[in-house]
């Protein structure tokens, strides 16, 4: 697929994923959920979806989000989605909570 049909489904899918869970969905688990971003493979059949939340929430939801997509993204094939729990912000706050703690040390 050539990289810039790539990025413009990866940005559609983005942008139906989001929507989807901030008008769409009344789950419990998922309120407080944030899709991070997108990345679709090289050949288009899956869509890693990097969220913040339950992972398992999503997981069950897996299906519901892929029909909400194909009623909003003219796709042949709607991508298979893989929801992946992002460890970035626990990554940075732990990051941030160590050199808090050197920096206490020195004084």
């Amino acid at each position: 697929m050539k990289s810039i049909a790539k990025e413009r489904i990866n940005a559609d899918l983005y942008r139906a994923l989001s929507n989807t869970l901030m008008t769409k969905v009344n789950h419990p688990g998922l309120r407080e959920a944030t899709i991070l971003r997108t990345e679709l493979s090289d050949d288009g059949s899956v869509c890693d979806v990097y969220v913040t939340g339950h992972l398992a929430d999503f997981q069950q939801a897996t299906g519901f989000f892929r029909s909400e997509v194909a009623k909003v993204v003219n796709l042949r094939r709607i991508p298979r989605l893989v929801f992946i729990q992002d460890k970035g912000q626990d990554n940075a706050d732990r990051i941030n909570q160590l050199l808090a703690e050197l920096a206490r040390g020195k004084k």
